[in-house]
């Protein structure tokens, strides 16, 4: 190591380490890119859910104050055949 490097240090690279350099960060994007699109379209599906289940929330609390109020009237009837008002 008697030569040390300095500022007119020669550096060689050759043509084939620069076409696999290029190859593996055309790779390492790619492979980014893709992960990006995943997580995305993941990040949809879970609004499109979460969304659905608002409405089915809406709904079931529609049905479930129907049934209530069904189960009232029923309740009114039977007291009132019996005799016992409410």
């Amino acid at each position: 190591m008697a030569n040390g490097i300095n500022a007119n240090s020669e550096i060689h690279i050759s043509l084939a380490l620069l076409i696999k350099a290029g190859i593996l960060i055309a790779i390492v994007t790619g492979s980014w890119y893709q992960a990006q699109m995943k997580f995305a379209e993941q990040e949809r599906r879970i609004e499109d859910l979460e969304d659905k289940v608002v409405v089915l929330t809406a709904s079931i609390e529609g049905m479930e104050t129907a049934h209530i109020e069904e189960l009232e009237e029923e309740n009114r009837t039977l007291m009132q055949k019996l005799g016992l008002k409410r």
